[in-house]
């Protein structure tokens, strides 16, 4: 498992190869359509920070969330946060260091985890939105990978009339998947993200996950 900031939302907008989207019938569809081709520009050219504008209020809530408990020392702030939150929280502690936590914003982490090749070199190449459902002011499309569908699909909000993408409901995924894997494992949830954790390279004087 790849730890990056973004790993958890990353995939719901990665620009497509080899896939051809569906017709998209109504306005509401295009313009769903429309925000997830801008992020995955954006992607694509490595501008992380231009994604965030893109998502939904509670999205950047969260991941601020995730990089203010990262930003504090100790081991109190992190269990204040659900399972797949406190492991981006973790892994952002493991390959930035105090001083790159305090100074960067969460478009500052964005860029810096796409030029870093956190998401490994062809993960925004093997994405794409299928066909998408819009409901009142939510919609949700089928996310592709390798052509075959994801676990979770791309879900959007309408907020002020604009479609943004939603990555709440990623964390909540992730976070069930967490506290089943470590269930089994017979480990507590931080023991559990701590152990994943050291099976990937830690950037030399970042901080190590406990």
């Amino acid at each position: 498992m790849r730890v990056a900031f973004l790993a958890f939302f990353v995939i719901l907008i990665a620009a497509s190869t080899g896939f051809a989207a569906p017709p998209r019938e109504t306005p509401e569809e295009r313009d769903v359509a429309a925000t997830f081709d801008a992020a995955r520009t954006a992607l694509a050219e490595r501008r992380g920070s231009a994604v965030i504008p893109l998502l939904t209020r509670n999205s950047v809530k969260t991941l601020e969330s995730v990089r203010d408990a990262a930003r504090q020392p100790g081991d109190a702030p992190l269990q204040r946060l659900e399972p797949a939150e406190r492991f981006a929280a973790m892994g952002l502690r493991r390959h930035l260091g105090p001083s790159e936590l305090r100074r960067m914003s969460v478009g500052d982490i964005a860029n810096h985890a796409l030029k870093a090749g956190w998401l490994g070199p062809n993960v925004v190449a093997r994405s794409a939105l299928g066909p998408v459902r819009v409901r009142g002011d939510r919609a949700s499309g089928l996310l592709m990978v390798d052509n075959r569908p994801a676990l979770v699909p791309a879900d959007f909000v309408r907020e002020g009339g604009v479609w943004r993408i939603d990555i709440t409901s990623v964390f909540t995924f992730g976070s069930q998947m967490l506290k089943g894997f470590a269930a089994m494992s017979g480990k507590d949830e931080s023991a559990y993200i701590a152990e994943l954790l050291d099976k990937l390279p830690a950037k030399a004087g970042a901080v190590k996950a406990r």
